[in-house]
Parts: C-alpha cells; sequence; structure tokens
C-alpha cells in the first residue's frame, strides 16, 4: 500500500510539473494574437518580438536593466569619430542543426533585411549604415558597396555613412539577426512560416507552432548558453480576450498575462499583480484621402474631443498615462524626461470650442454631419473594442457627429493600416530601443508602411535627420522636439495614451523581464523557484 501512495504521489508531482502552476520545466505565456510573422526580417509585431527574441540571437541582448550586452558578440568597440563599429564573435556558436553560426550568417540575415525584394519595414533601422538606404531603394546593386563587412569568421565590421551614437542599441532588433543560408535555400519563401520551416540560433527552437492558437519553444540544446537555459518548453498562447486569459490563470493554464482591466481591482495588493510603464504608446491616424479628412481643422476637432482623462480613469481602469504627444514618458532627454522637457504640446488647446473648429471644417468641405461617413477601426485585443465605443460616443456628444465602429483581429487590422485601407485607424507603437528617435522616425516620409497616415513634413524630415547624426545631446534633444511638435500640429496623428501593462505573474515564476524597448516579454533568464 505504502508503494502504491509513493507511485501516486510522484505521478502527481510529474503532471503538476506540466501545469502551468507547477513548479517543473515548462512556463506558459500569453502573447495575445497570431503574430503578423515569425521571420526575423518581416515581422513587425510584439508577438512575433516575443518568439523570435528566443529563438534567435541577435549580436546583442538587452538585459533587465535595458542596458545592452553581449549576445552573439562577445565584444565590441568603435571608432573614435563613431563610424565604425567592430563586432567580434563567440567562438563555437551553433545553428540547431549543428552548423556553425558564424560572422556570415549575421551579414546574410542584413542583407536579406535589407533587399528590396524582402520589403522589410524594418529595413529603416540600418540606413546609418553606409549604403544601405541606396541598397535598400535600388539606387546601388551590388551589396560590397553597403558598410557590412565579414572580415573573418567570428569579425563584423559596420561602416556608418554618419556616427550614430545609439547604433548598438538598434542591433537588439530582429532584422539584425541571422540567417542559415542551407534553409533559405531549403525553404524559400515557405521560410518561418512553420516551425519546421526555419532553423535556430537561440536559447528555443519552435517545435510547433498551431495557428491562431499556440506556439511551443524547445530549449536549444545548441545553443551556446544552452547550461543556463532553465525551461525545457515555454508554451506561447493566443488569447486575445483578456477576460479569458484571465480565467486561464486563474485556472493555472498561464503564468503570464496581461489582465482584463474588469478584474483588476480583484488583484489590487496581490503579489500576482504587476503594473509596468511599457512606453507603448496609443494613438489614432486620420487617412487624409478620407472624405473630409484632409481638412486639418476636421482632424484636429474629432482629436480634441476626446476626453483622454476620462478615457484613462474610466475605461482603461487607471491603466495608462493621459498621452501630451507620441514621445512616452519613461524617455531620457537631454537631462530629464523627454516628456517632460517637451510638456503637453495638447495644453495650448485646452479653451479651444471642438464643436465650433469642426463646424468649420465641414464648411470649408461643404458638409454636413449627416454627409461625414467615418469608420473606425479597432481590432479585438484588450480594451480595443470598449475603447471604440468611447471614441464613437465622444464624437456623437462633442460633434454630433455618428462614427461607425469596426473590431477586426489584430492581424488583419496591422494589415490594413499598413495598405492604409482605413479612415481613421487606432494604432500603437512601442519603443525599440532607448531614445525619442524611436518614436519619431516612423514619421519620416521615408518610413514607408510603418507611417501609416503617410505624414509627410520635409522640415520634420531634416530635423529628424540632423538628431540621428548630430553627437552634441543637446543640439539633437532641441532638434528633435521642435520636430514632435511639427508633427502634432498637424494632427495626421494624434496620441491617447501611454500604456501602464497590467499582468497577472505566477508568484513562483521569476526572472522574467517585462520592458519597455523591444522584446515587451523576455525569458531569457526565467525559472520557477
Amino acid at each position: 500500500m505504502k508503494k502504491i501512495l509513493v507511485i501516486l504521489t510522484l505521478l502527481m508531482f510529474v503532471l503538476s510539473c506540466g501545469k502551468a502552476g507547477g513548479n517543473g520545466k515548462t512556463a506558459t505565456f500569453n502573447m495575445e494574437a497570431e503574430p503578423s510573422s515569425l521571420d526575423p526580417q518581416l515581422l513587425t509585431d510584439m508577438g512575433g518580438f516575443m518568439i523570435t527574441g528566443l529563438t534567435y540571437e541577435g549580436l546583442v541582448r538587452l538585459n533587465e536593466k535595458n542596458e545592452v550586452v553581449p549576445a552573439g558578440a562577445e565584444s565590441w568597440e568603435k571608432s573614435k569619430d563613431g563610424t565604425v563599429w567592430t563586432f567580434k564573435l563567440r567562438k563555437g556558436m551553433k545553428w540547431s542543426n549543428g552548423d556553425a553560426l558564424t560572422a556570415k550568417d549575421y551579414v546574410n540575415g542584413m542583407k536579406r533585411g535589407l533587399e528590396p525584394a524582402t520589403a522589410s519595414e524594418y529595413a529603416f533601422l540600418m540606413f546609418y549604415i553606409k549604403g544601405a538606404e541606396d541598397y535598400n531603394g535600388g539606387k546601388i546593386k551590388d551589396f560590397n558597396q553597403v558598410g557590412i563587412k565579414a572580415k573573418d569568421d567570428y569579425t563584423i565590421e559596420f561602416t556608418l555613412s554618419k556616427p550614430a551614437p545609439f547604433f548598438d542599441k538598434t542591433l537588439v532588433m530582429p532584422v539584425y539577426y541571422p540567417i542559415n543560408a542551407k534553409a533559405l535555400d531549403q525553404f524559400k519563401d515557405k521560410y518561418a512560416t512553420e516551425a519546421n520551416k526555419s532553423i535556430y540560433s537561440g536559447p528555443y527552437t519552435i517545435e510547433k507552432w498551431t495557428h491562431d492558437n499556440e506556439v511551443i519553444l524547445k530549449k536549444n540544446p545548441n545553443y551556446w548558453n544552452a547550461a543556463n537555459t532553465k525551461f525545457d518548453t515555454l508554451k506561447a498562447l493566443m488569447v486575445s480576450d483578456f477576460n479569458a486569459a484571465t480565467n486561464y490563470f486563474e485556472n493555472k493554464e498561464l503564468d503570464l498575462t496581461k489582465i482584463s482591466l474588469e478584474k483588476k481591482a480583484s488583484y489590487v495588493g496581490k503579489p500576482e499583480l504587476k503594473e509596468v510603464p511599457d512606453g507603448r504608446v496609443y494613438y489614432l491616424a486620420f487617412n487624409t484621402k478620407a472624405p473630409g479628412l484632409k481638412n486639418k481643422k476636421i482632424r484636429q476637432a474629432l482629436s480634441l474631443a476626446i476626453d483622454r482623462k476620462n478615457l484613462v480613469s474610466n475605461v482603461l481602469n487607471g491603466s495608462g498615462i493621459v498621452a501630451s504627444g507620441v514621445v512616452s514618458e519613461g524617455t531620457k532627454g537631454e537631462n530629464d524626461d523627454f516628456r517632460k522637457e517637451v510638456g503637453d504640446l495638447y495644453a495650448q488647446y485646452k479653451n479651444v470650442n471642438v464643436k465650433a473648429l469642426f463646424d468649420e471644417g465641414l464648411k470649408e468641405e461643404g458638409l454636413t454631419p449627416d454627409k461625414l461617413n467615418l469608420t473606425l477601426t479597432v481590432d479585438e485585443k484588450g480594451s480595443g473594442k470598449k475603447e471604440g465605443e468611447f471614441y464613437q460616443s465622444q464624437w456623437k456628444e462633442k460633434l454630433g457627429l455618428d462614427v461607425n465602429v469596426e473590431t477586426i483581429t489584430y492581424k488583419e487590422r496591422l494589415s490594413r493600416a499598413k495598405a492604409g485601407d482605413f479612415q481613421i485607424v487606432r494604432y500603437a507603437w512601442g519603443p525599440d530601443y532607448a531614445d525619442p528617435m524611436t518614436y519619431l522616425e516612423i514619421f519620416q516620409t521615408s518610413a514607408g508602411q510603418i507611417n501609416v497616415a503617410k505624414f509627410s513634413d520635409p522640415e520634420y524630415d531634416k530635423l529628424v535627420e540632423f538628431a540621428k547624426k548630430e553627437q552634441d545631446n543637446k543640439a539633437r534633444m532641441d532638434a528633435m522636439k521642435k520636430a514632435e511638435k511639427i508633427l502634432m500640429d498637424d494632427f495626421r496623428y494624434t496620441g491617447l495614451y501611454y500604456e501602464v501593462a497590467t499582468y497577472l505573474q505566477n508568484p513562483h515564476l521569476k526572472g522574467v523581464v517585462i520592458r519597455a524597448v523591444g522584446n515587451p516579454i523576455d525569458f531569457y533568464a526565467a525559472y520557477k523557484d
């Protein structure tokens, strides 16, 4: 009888290790939605960052303090004038299939990210490199003219066209990740579209990818730092409804997830609740090709009619910070927080009569409210639908305007916004690196699909370009402050709020980093106690 009890106890222990709430070698987290892609050179969304940050090895990583630390490169140095950066790779690194991981693989990845045919939306991050923008734009055909060189198997040299003091911070982005030429040649246009159509270089490999459901990661025994990879398995679920995700957490089927705003109050003061300002800015983008929206007064009225304090307090249950521009709080400026130094760019409009402004715009366009047929597009993730209804009610109450709200999938919303297939869209941007530039460069004329509302202003472009190469911190910050004011004054984009991410986390889950820069949830050093 005693033997049977011992066996049953051991069996229960083994089974409990497989559950999210157990103390075993598995952790389960919510990536919320099907990623737009898991191809390092093509992905653009948070889910893609989470997964590829664990399955591919960049030259550098961010630690728990968001400092750039060695990863595939063990050391680097830059020239006195800041234009030549040399990275020394670790020796003995391998791909998950056993192939050697060398400098050539990193150069292959960057070349692919810049090739016009790839159409990588993050190619612009490499435009600091000599010849990169011209190669991406097809002006030069020979990649040897681009300042990315594999000097030998373990040395990569970057030659920049202009100094970029934050260049190393951009290297955390997946567009810089290595590519195994053998895998790319084998899978061609199907590369990274399924779990078994890639070869991996990071601490985990993708064992299974059930689209619109889950991604299962397995520890990569060939990873150079495998001895410090604590979990054998990571499961990423795609649960866009945070009420449902909260139920999964309470049933011990998730170790980490964003919580529904409705249930947040019941966790206040409990160790499971984690609130983290994540640097993500939510904004509305207005398509000026839509009827009426080419008129700045109409865009301005639609923006100023929204009570952002009410939005944060009552719609988001306090899980946000009222936006006063597009650059989020928590980004360093000249001496203090950039946002604090610039101030509230909407404060100057606090006494504006938005209805009168709206009517003026309508008159200029020869329209009446009943003839202005507008649709706001939101996605089903988190508070998207609830926010859409709030903006709809604000426009009806303040402007007498009926706006249709359509709720679509996250993936479709990304696709349609980039294609310009919208009138008004709720969009968001999270910082890729710790500098105001990460928010401002996406609105340059040259930014491509990421600039979904196609904002274009020569003075704005000039200021941002100046700030990219200027070495004097005060001068570059001044330029970015002027640029943000120009952007906000156009009202093609309007900031709504800066996200305060509210998570539920299993108290036994340790070492997870929830950050504002790059990969939003990092399991690199995670474990269960």
